[in-house]
Parts: C-alpha cells; structure tokens; sequence
C-alpha cells in the first residue's frame, strides 16, 4: 500500500472535513490548507479551514479565494459537525490548543507534515522531515485524490513552496521542489504577483519594526550569533501588529558572520515565541528542543513562559551550547 492510499481512502469516505494549521500561520500552511480545502470541495465535500487566530498581513491576499455566495474557507468556529480532521504544516497538537476539541470530536484524524515529530496525535499520518514544504507532501496528496490541479490550487501550492524555502534559496530546497513548482507554471500562475505580494508589500510600521528590532538585537557568541525581541508594548508604540513580526528574524539572518539568530516576540498572554535559524552546521532544533520546542535543524522554534530577560538569557545560553561543538 502506498504512502498515501490508506489516507486518500479516508478523504474520499468522508462528506464533512475540517482543515488546522499551526497557530500564527505561515505560507506553507496557508497555501496547503487552502489547496487540500479546494481540492476536497471539487471532490464535492464540505470542507473549511479553522483557525484560532489571524491570518498574517502579507497572506491577507488569499482571503480573495473566497466565493461570497460560498461558505467561507476560513473560520473561527464550525458551521458543521466534521467527520474528519486534516492537520496540515503541524507536528505539536499543543499549536492546535483551542481548537483540540473539534479535532477530537473527529471520527478520523490525519496529520500531514515535514517537521520533526517525537510522538504522534493523529490516526493517520504522513511525516517526511526532508520535504522542503508540506505544500510538496499536499501536491502528491491531490495527485492520490485524483483531483485535476487548475491555476487557484496551484498559486496555493506555490505560496507554500515558495514561502518555505526562502525563495529558494534556504538550503532545504531541492531538485524536487524545482520541478513541482516547474509543473505550477503550466497552470498560468502569476508568480512575479504572488512574490511581490508576499515580500515586497510592506507596511511603513512594519519597516519601522524592523528597522527597532536591529537597534535592540545583541550579538554574543565571538559574533556567530544574534538574538532580539519585540514586547506587545512595543508594538503598540510602532503601530505594528503581530503577524509583521515573521519578517524580522530573516533580517537578523542576513547580518554577515552570524551562524545563529534567534527572535523573541511577546503573545498577548506574556509567554514569549522563539524563532531560531542557522546558517549552515549549527542544529538549532536541538536548541529548540532544549528550550521545549522543535521544528527543522535550520528553522526552528519554541514557546518560553518566562521574563524577557530571563527568556532572552534561556535562549542564549542553548545556543551558546550548540554553536561549542560546532
């Protein structure tokens, strides 16, 4: 049996789906949730994405998939009772938090993802760490279905892949990524528009986030690493909104010597998400899984209920330890 038959089986026995991504959504989760819903409601089911906060600013774009006559794909509370959950981009059933209930009230649950994972929460899966998007892994889950890919699932997949793989340029993409996303020319994307969108339309405030966040950033480590931070009173002085946040560690990333960045940014409840990434040998999800967290042994992350400056010394010192046997 295939990697995905047993899972394809249960999509198609299925009327009702409801899709979840990780909280604080990126491109991959939003382009895969968004292509498996089209996808699953050509196939005539009703199927809708639930979220339990907002979409990021530079993905409010996709909200134009949506049909006013339709049912919207996006919700924040169910319209009906899903027989099957779709987890997407998701390997901690802690980033579904407020929305566990509806995914164990499923009948059937699916988890379909590329990060790492210590235990499993779902009936089904599909896990490749490898797969430099979950945008690739949905890409081969439609083909399974059956489902003819058209221009709207395409430019959904091509955010994913595009998003996750830093335009290409992180070091997970790779000769497959390059051909799927040859394959979503053939459908008329509007790439140039797409990216565009995505990383060259930015509000002033957030420009302005970016710019105080590398006033604030500490370089430690003999210069191979920088860590900073963003507290909900600062944003609240910059005018800027959380979602303009996910930009900023790729602008520490940038700074020439530095192996390992690191982003500390407030939630409203006062605990505080750490964004890491590293440039080349440094494994920042064993930094991560040290602090709690986990993710890619490039990109990775936690959630640090601590002081800023107790949080901020946490997560230097796990790097400091990583970046020592480097």
């Amino acid at each position: 049996m295939g990697k995905w038959t047993e899972i394809a089986n249960c999509i198609k026995e299925a009327g009702r789906v409801v899709i979840m991504t990780h909280t604080n959504m990126d491109g991959d989760a939003a382009g895969s949730a968004l292509a498996l819903c089209h996808a699953l409601r050509r196939m005539g089911k009703r199927c809708v994405i639930l979220l339990e906060d907002d979409i990021p600013g530079y993905l409010k774009f996709m909200h134009d998939h949506s049909d006013a006559e339709a049912e919207p794909f996006f919700v924040r509370s169910m319209p009906f009772d899903p027989e099957l959950a779709l987890v997407v981009d998701c390997g901690d059933a802690g980033r579904i938090e407020k929305r566990l209930d509806v995914f164990e009230s499923c009948a059937t649950k699916i988890c379909v993802d590329h990060h790492v994972q210590v235990d499993s929460f779902a009936d089904h899966s599909v896990i490749q760490p490898e797969a430099s998007a979950t945008g690739l892994l949905v890409y081969e889950l439609i083909k399974e279905l059956g489902v003819p890919i058209d221009k709207e699932i395409a430019e959904d997949l091509y955010v994913a892949i595009l998003t996750d793989t830093g335009c290409f340029k992180y070091s997970n993409t790779t000769k497959e990524c390059h051909l799927v996303t040859a394959e979503l020319y053939e459908y008329g994307i509007e790439h140039e528009k797409l990216a565009t969108l995505i990383y060259d339309t930015l509000e002033l405030s957030q420009i302005k986030l970016e710019a105080a966040i590398v006033n604030w950033m500490e370089v430690f480590a003999g210069g191979r690493a920088v860590i900073s931070y963003v507290t909900q009173e600062k944003l609240i002085e910059l005018g800027a909104t959380y979602d303009m946040t996910n930009s900023c560690i790729d602008v520490l990333r940038k700074i020439a010597g530095v192996e390992v960045c690191a982003f500390l940014k407030e939630h409203e409840d006062g605990t505080f998400k750490v964004s890491l990434r590293s440039k080349s040998n440094a494994d920042v999800n064993l930094v991560a899984r040290a602090l709690g967290g986990g993710g890619h042994v490039k990109a990775a992350g936690a959630t640090l209920k601590l002081p800023l400056n107790e949080a901020l010394d946490a997560t230097k010192a796990e790097i400091e330890k990583e970046l020592a046997l480097r």
